[in-house]
């Protein structure tokens, strides 16, 4: 049986955009299911937080529990409750909860970082409650955090298999976050209409990638594209669309 293609990173609301429309623009775009989160700028994220549960199958779509806050209308630095129900996620989503806004250029936001601010960012223990207990349950963490966040939680957290959205075009742009977490095998990467070409497929290994939209932000038609239109052997770009995924959350 072929595998089933799956948007790995999905953002639904009550209101903006309930689970009904976006389940069709997937089907529109060839896409049979998703990985679905909170919309993390939705008017009202506090009531969105256990959509994602309310909305999950069996098949799908897969709930992840959001952590984190709206880069543009104030993020949240805490405190963490790890729900009681974690269990019943197949992912966390931790997004801008340590880091005022997205990261896009590494550089200038390094700035804000200095080691003690550093540590006492990553040093929080509702940050290592929460990342502990996705250890132990084996569940993946979408991290979105500006670059220096990304690589001390990543180190800090060693056990963790953490996945870097958009080709870590968010966590401080895609050639430094590449050049950083290459070479650490258990760090995955969502596409998200990312920097995606053969040759950091080739650089990182197929199995360490996922088929991501972001959607709103991005179509699940224009992600499908991209991958579909590199020259890659059959089996990797189904792993890459959807049995990866599938691996990582143990379905």
């Amino acid at each position: 049986m072929a595998l089933p293609i799956i948007d790995a990173r999905v953002h639904i609301s009550r209101s903006t955009t309930p689970w009904a429309g976006v389940r069709e623009v997937l089907r529109k775009a060839g896409v049979d299911t998703a990985l679905v989160s909170a919309h993390p700028e939705s008017p009202q994220l506090s009531d969105d937080l256990a959509l994602p549960l309310d909305v999950a199958g069996e098949d799908g779509p897969y709930a992840a529990c959001y952590v984190g806050g709206n880069p543009y209308a104030g993020h949240r630095r805490g405190p963490i409750n790890v729900p009681g129900n974690l269990a019943s996620y197949h992912a966390v989503h931790i997004r801008c909860f340590l880091s005022p806004s997205l990261d896009f250029g590494g550089a200038t936001t390094s700035a804000q970082w200095d080691p003690e601010s550093l540590e006492e960012a990553v040093g929080r223990d509702d940050i290592a409650e929460l990342l502990d207990a996705a250890q132990q349950l084996e569940m993946p963490v979408w991290l979105i955090e500006h670059f220096p966040i990304t690589l001390a939680l990543i180190e800090r957290f060693p056990e963790v298999r953490f996945v870097i959205p958009k080709m870590g075009a968010m966590n401080g742009g895609s050639a430094a976050v590449l050049n950083a977490l290459a070479p650490q095998a258990h760090i995955l990467f969502d596409s998200s209409c990312g920097e995606l070409q053969e040759s950091i497929v080739e650089r990182i290994g197929f199995r360490r990638i996922m088929l991501a939209s972001g959607y709103p932000f991005n179509e699940p038609s224009e992600a499908l594209e991209q991958l579909c239109s590199l020259d890659l052997p059959d089996e990797q770009i189904a792993a890459i669309a959807g049995g990866n995924l599938l691996e990582l959350i143990d379905r």
